[in-house]
């Protein structure tokens, strides 16, 4: 049983990570991909107080040497679902379930999943990093954005057929290996051995290997839906404290709904959350 689990390790999960070994907590903190979450992909940061001429990755590097000097468990996991017991929480990941007094949601933003198929591991939100694994082969791609027509052409070069189901109007994209496809939706995914083999459409079937998928960005809340504490977007609306409407289990940084995102606020959040976290033992104990 842990005191504390911190679900993603941005700056809010890190300073909460921080916070909360320093005040002598079991923290277990779970990240399913690096550790500095949406830091590594920023060029350039010039707003963070002491950052300065840092790259995202260089600021990301130094936040996780902090962290991991304070000798934390970490487990590089993806979390699927949260449970709430009595007098603990279940946080169950794609490779084992844990209990915990307390729960810190901290997973920031990210892709939007293909809705209903969340759990599907070998779909690709990323047409830059795997499109070179379908070579020569058939593939779905579904989006509705202009990133989405800017890798039809990307995955057009590489792969044999392409079957680009646009999710808004009617656009001007014509390729030769495209097939561009309106007013559909995904039924079902057919998989065998661990490989995707066909998509069912509501008005037809593909023979594919892949799916793609860009529907834009967005709270990365999917697995703590069945609680009840995200809104109609997938963000989490917590209190001053930064708790939920769950006590016990608090959010912060850009998984939380509020008018600035920076990322000195998700810093301050982590802090506030692993502090109230620490209060809600303590008080929970006596």
């Amino acid at each position: 049983m842990y005191d504390l689990i911190i679900i993603g390790l941005g700056p809010a999960g890190i300073n909460a990570g921080i916070y909360a070994k320093r005040s002598k907590l079991n923290v277990l903190l779970i990240e399913k991909e690096t550790p500095g979450g949406k830091l590594n992909s920023i060029n350039k940061i010039d707003n963070y107080l002491g950052a300065i001429d840092l790259t995202g990755p260089e600021l990301a590097t130094t936040f996780y040497k902090q962290i991991r000097a304070l000798k934390p468990e970490i487990k590089l996991e993806e979390v699927i679902d949260i449970k709430e017991k009595d007098d603990f929480k279940e946080v169950i990941t794609n490779k084992a379930t844990y209990c915990s007094k307390t729960v810190i949601i901290s997973s920031g933003s990210g892709q939007k999943k293909l809705q209903g198929f969340e759990s599907i591991q070998n779909i690709s939100y990323c047409a830059l990093c795997d499109a070179n694994l379908y070579e020569n082969k058939d593939v779905v791609l579904i989006g509705n954005n202009f990133k989405a027509i800017e890798e039809a052409k990307y995955l057009s070069k590489i792969v044999n057929k392409l079957y680009f189901i646009y999710e808004g109007k009617k656009i001007d994209l014509k390729l030769d290996n495209v097939e561009i496809i309106y007013d559909e939706v995904v039924k079902d995914i057919k998989i065998e051995n661990n490989l995707i083999k066909e998509v069912i459409l509501k008005n037809s079937n593909l023979i594919v290997s892949g799916i793609f998928v860009s529907l834009g960005s967005g709270p990365s809340s999917s697995f703590a839906e069945n609680l009840g504490i995200t809104d109609e977007k997938g963000f989490i609306t917590v209190n001053e404290n930064q708790e939920t409407t769950i006590p016990g289990i608090y959010a912060c940084g850009d998984i939380v709904k509020k008018a600035v995102y920076q990322i000195i606020n998700a810093a301050s959040e982590g802090a506030i959350g692993a502090i109230n976290a620490g209060k809600y033992i303590r008080n929970k104990s006596r």
